[in-house]
C-alpha cells in the first residue's frame, strides 16, 4: 500500500507542478506580447516622427545645398586651376557675387542647424565658416588686384594658394554634406 500512496501523491504533485507551469508560460507569453507591443508602437512612434521631419529637413537641405553650389560655382575657380586664376577676374563684380553667395550660405545654414540632425548641422556649420573665410580672402586679394592695398608677388600667390585650400574643402564638405543629407532623409526611423 505504501506504493500506491507515493504513486497518489506523485499524481497531485504532478497536477499542481503542470498547473504550476501553465500558469508561468501564460504569464511569460502575456509579457512577451506586451514588451512587443510596447517596441512596435515605440518603432512606429518613431517612424512617423521621423516623416513628420522629413519634409521640411528636405526643404532646408535642398535650399542650402543649393546655395552652397552657387558658392562653389563663384570660388570653384580656385580650387581647380588656382595658379592660372587671373588677378584681373577679382573686381568688385566678382567680390559682390561672391560676397551675395557667402551670404545666402549662412542664411541657408541657420534652418539647417535648427532641423538637425547634430552631424548635418555641423557638416553644414564647416561649409558656413568656410565660405566666411574664402570671402575675407577674396576681398583681401581684391584690395590688392585693385591697387587699394601693395603687396609683392608672393603675398598674392600665398592668399591664392589659400583661397584654392579653402575652395577645395569646401568642394570636399559640400558633397560630405550632400551625402550625409541624402542619408537623413532616407531614414525611416524603424532602427535605432
Amino acid at each position: 500500500m505504501k506504493v500506491s500512496k507515493v504513486g497518489v501523491m506523485d499524481a497531485g504533485t504532478a497536477a499542481v507542478l503542470g498547473a504550476l507551469a501553465g500558469s508561468v508560460a501564460t504569464i511569460g507569453a502575456a509579457l512577451a506580447t506586451g514588451w512587443a507591443q510596447r517596441e512596435g508602437a515605440r518603432i512606429t512612434a518613431r517612424s512617423e516622427h521621423r516623416k513628420e521631419r522629413r519634409q521640411p529637413r528636405y526643404g532646408a537641405y535642398k535650399d542650402f545645398i543649393t546655395e552652397a553650389s552657387r558658392m562653389n560655382d563663384r570660388v570653384g575657380i580656385f580650387a581647380v586651376d588656382y595658379d592660372s586664376f587671373p588677378f584681373e577676374r577679382i573686381d568688385s563684380n566678382f567680390t559682390a557675387r561672391c560676397e551675395e553667395a557667402a551670404d545666402a550660405v549662412k542664411e541657408k545654414w541657420v534652418e539647417v542647424a535648427l532641423a538637425g540632425p547634430k552631424e548635418i548641422a555641423e557638416t553644414a556649420s564647416r561649409l558656413e565658416r568656410l565660405s566666411n573665410a574664402i570671402i575675407f580672402r577674396v576681398l583681401g586679394l581684391h584690395q590688392y588686384t585693385s591697387g587699394e592695398r601693395s603687396a609683392d608677388q608672393r603675398d598674392l600667390l600665398g592668399i591664392r594658394s589659400r583661397i584654392g585650400e579653402e575652395a577645395q574643402e569646401f568642394e570636399h564638405t559640400l558633397d560630405r554634406f550632400i551625402f550625409l543629407a541624402q542619408a537623413a532623409l532616407d531614414d525611416d526611423g524603424s532602427l535605432k
